[in-house]
């Protein structure tokens, strides 16, 4: 897997650290628009492209455009951590 555009956001007022497009040879397709997201209790996670949906009444929901099985969902979040790592490296961001 690799990063194939790392944009940082600079928002105190939110958890999202950066816009990443990764391309993944094994599926042989583009993810484009992912989210990479300080979690409140540590570490980092990568969110996918979703739909923001604002509720009369209640908070902001967002809907993913894609999901994988808990398995696809799994590697991705782990090699795409390392490739986020490696470009940062890479990068010196």
């Amino acid at each position: 897997m690799k990063v194939t555009e790392f944009t940082r956001l600079e928002n105190p007022h939110t958890p999202v650290i950066a816009v990443v497009s990764f391309y993944v040879p094994e599926w042989e397709m583009y993810l484009n628009d992912c989210r990479y997201i300080r979690k409140k209790t540590g570490g980092y996670f990568i969110g996918y492209p979703s739909k923001r949906v604002m509720r009369e009444n209640a908070d902001t929901q967002y809907y993913p455009y894609y999901n994988f099985s808990k398995e696809r969902n799994d590697w991705f979040q782990s090699e795409s951590q390392k490739a986020v790592q490696e470009y940062l490296k890479e990068n010196q961001e």
